[in-house]
Order: C-alpha cells, then sequence, then structure tokens
C-alpha cells in the first residue's frame, strides 16, 4: 500500500475513534484500528477493536488498488448489490477533497457509507477538531439533561 494512502487510512481511523469518544462515554478505548496490509491484499480492514483481543467488527474496507473506502458487507469483503458486484466507493482516500468530506460526513452520522446516503461538503472555516469539539459537547448537554430530569 503507498504511503499516502497507509497515512491516510491511519487519519481515518484516528478521526473514527475521536468521534466515538466524543460521542459516548463507554467508548474511551481504542475503538477502530487499520489492520495492516499484506501483499496481494484487495483490501485493508477498518475493525471496531472489542478491548477482548478477540477483534471486533469491521466498520469500512478501504481498496489498496484504488483508494475507495466502502461499506462492510461482512468480516471478509465490502458490501454488495444484489447482482453481487461490490458498490461504488463513494470516497477516495487519495482524493484531497473526499477524503475531507470522508472525515466530516463520519463526524456527522453512522450511515455516511450508504449508497444513498448524501455526501455533505464541509463547512467552511471548519475542521473535524472543530466537528469533534461539538459533539463532545452535544454529549455533555446530553448528559446534564439526562441527570436533571431524574
Amino acid at each position: 500500500m503507498e504511503q499516502k494512502l497507509q497515512e491516510r487510512a491511519e487519519e481515518y481511523a484516528r478521526v473514527l475513534t475521536e468521534v466515538q469518544r466524543a460521542a459516548w462515554r463507554h467508548a474511551e478505548r481504542e475503538m477502530f484500528l487499520v489492520q495492516k496490509h499484506t501483499a496481494g491484499q484487495k483490501y485493508v480492514r477498518i475493525v471496531e477493536d472489542t478491548g477482548n483481543g478477540q477483534g471486533g467488527s469491521v466498520h469500512a474496507f478501504i481498496s489498496t488498488e484504488t483508494g475507495g473506502v466502502h461499506k462492510a458487507g461482512g468480516w471478509t469483503s465490502p458490501a454488495r448489490d444484489r447482482n453481487g458486484k461490490v458498490y461504488p466507493a463513494k470516497y477516495n482516500l487519495l482524493d484531497d477533497a473526499s477524503f475531507e468530506a470522508l472525515l466530516f460526513n463520519c463526524a456527522g452520522n453512522g450511515g455516511y457509507l450508504y449508497a444513498n446516503a448524501p455526501v455533505n461538503n464541509p463547512s467552511v472555516g471548519k475542521t473535524i477538531d472543530d466537528v469533534i469539539r461539538e459533539i463532545y459537547e452535544k454529549r455533555t448537554a446530553r448528559e446534564l439533561a439526562e441527570k436533571a430530569s431524574v
């Protein structure tokens, strides 16, 4: 896997981890890890780490050939349509604009990899760290509201 693709896959995994930590108090451990690439491998997995040493569930697949990010269809391959073809990638780690949109969309909702999910462009002047901070603030406000209602 080329260097740029590896670095961006690691950044994507870092942002997913930070988004999970910001949104959910129980997500204090590493939530997503990039599976190491081996020669001839077509996809690399982004895996949710359950913390028990047994792996976890696959969040997404990254094509080692194109850099495309695909929704997981299971442990071994990306999601496929009814004809058995892998859905086209909505995001590409090798394209700067697509990579930035991926980071912002993964922070926005859980269904961002579905075929019919919209691709929202990042807000002008906003960084991914600003978005993660907003998610954390929403979680804090939600937790305070829950305590107040009890």
